[in-house]
């Protein structure tokens, strides 16, 4: 720990991306928030439509911006995509002032705000390497990853906090709800010029550009070549499909179900949901120091599959909860920070072992691989879940969830031997 905390370059991509990261949840706290707003009629259609967009690209371009990232030094792909996305949130009060905010102009904004999101998680992941050595993957992966978690924590109470004390703001009606939630997104534009600046700030060491594009012509080829490459590997095979299938199960009520508990299950508020995810991201970011601690003493292969079974086991006591006399807040909410503890357990050791497995001109196609896996299942997971949730009550669409994910990690141990026995 001593080491990575004197590491220059791993403190500055730490900060940049606890600060962006923050202003990420700052957006995903407002802007469904602010269709409803300025866009009632129809406004749940609108806003699921707006939180469509924001997946697409993951789906549509995540292969492409893999090969890209193979191509192009990592670092300038992450100073682009910062750039990009804080001029993008700058033009929203621009678009109020002209009269032009509605739901498609925030649509747009969301839907190229995770364009270039597609670039920038895989450089980040496929630059680490470059910047700490293969005995340190571990510990430099958990220390990047409670940025993530810190900035949970932070941004969804920072947006509570700041939409509160703006109250009564604004010039009109209108605008006192508005203009807050406008603010909020000025913000968040501001988070990736920190980043941008972070990012600049790190000195590494990177091949050439012309030696990664001689390597394959076209862009599309190099992708395709990347999904042939990561099929081909039994250990990469074998992660990407139970990544696939945990999240199949699990992502639906995290996100989905985890609103239906609060509101209807507990018959709660929206802050109550905004301190349940609190909570969560609590006891996902103590997993992670744990990981940072003793993650590289520990089997990597046995460690993510046992993070996948305790993924969904940790889901399996919300099931008392469909009795009238298990309702207590309380317990909801050391129960979701248990749950939180093992996501590290996948997260961590899974890019980790793909750090360790994949030879660096192949990095950002993998890593890309892993985005569209993980964003792909969760859009089909908060689909079915949102249908079975006219059905069931939430409690059963978490113990669905526990035992498919838990039966999932149990059962690749068996499948996919060469995953497990991975050091």
């Amino acid at each position: 720990m001593i080491a990575l905390r004197e590491s220059r370059n791993l403190v500055l991509l730490w900060a940049g991306q606890f600060i962006s990261q923050t202003g990420d949840f700052l957006f995903q706290a407002t802007v469904l928030f602010l269709i409803l707003t300025i866009e009632p009629a129809q406004g749940a259609l609108k806003a699921g439509t707006v939180s469509t967009l924001e997946t697409l690209p993951f789906l549509l371009f995540g292969l492409l911006a893999g090969s890209l990232v193979d191509r192009y030094r990592r670092r300038t792909m992450m100073l682009l995509s910062d750039a990009a996305r804080g001029l993008l949130l700058f033009a929203v009060p621009l678009l109020w002032a002209l009269g032009w905010l509605s739901w498609v102009s925030l649509g747009a904004i969301a839907f190229l705000l995770s364009t270039f999101s597609t670039l920038f998680n895989p450089a980040r992941d496929a630059l680490i390497p470059s910047l700490v050595g293969k005995e340190r993957l571990v510990q430099a992966n958990a220390w990047v990853q409670t940025s993530t978690q810190l900035a949970m924590i932070t941004g969804t109470l920072l947006a509570g906090v700041l939409l509160s004390v703006q109250t009564g703001s604004g010039g009109g009606a209108g605008e006192d709800e508005v203009l807050p939630m406008i603010r909020l997104l000025v913000l968040d534009g501001l988070t990736f010029f920190v980043s941008f600046l972070c990012v600049w700030l790190i000195r590494v060491d990177e091949p050439p550009l012309g030696s990664r594009r001689r390597e394959v012509p076209s862009a599309w080829r190099e992708a395709v070549e990347g999904l042939r490459y990561a099929w081909g590997s039994p250990v990469l095979r074998g992660l990407l499909l139970l990544t696939a299938i945990d999240n199949l199960f699990i992502m639906g009520p995290a996100v989905v179900g985890a609103n239906l508990f609060v509101k209807q299950t507990l018959e709660l508020e929206a802050r109550h949901l905004a301190f349940f995810q609190a909570a969560l991201a609590a006891g996902w970011l103590l997993g992670t120091l744990g990981m940072l601690r003793y993650g590289k003493r520990l089997p990597k292969g046995k460690l993510l599959l046992l993070g996948i079974a305790m993924d969904g086991a940790t889901y399996l006591p919300f099931l008392a909860f469909l009795s009238g006399d298990v309702r207590s807040y309380g317990l909801s909410l050391a129960l979701i920070a248990f749950h939180g503890l093992f996501i590290p357990l996948i997260t961590v050791t899974r890019t980790s072992l793909i750090q360790e497995l994949v030879p660096p001109e192949r990095l950002g196609r993998v890593f890309a691989l892993v985005n569209l896996t993980v964003v792909g299942f969760m859009a089909l997971s908060s689909f079915a879940t949102g249908a079975l949730g006219e059905a069931l009550e939430a409690p059963w669409l978490f113990g669905l969830a526990g035992a498919g994910g838990a039966l999932s990690g149990l059962v690749g141990a068996w499948v996919f031997p060469a995953l497990r026995k991975q050091p």
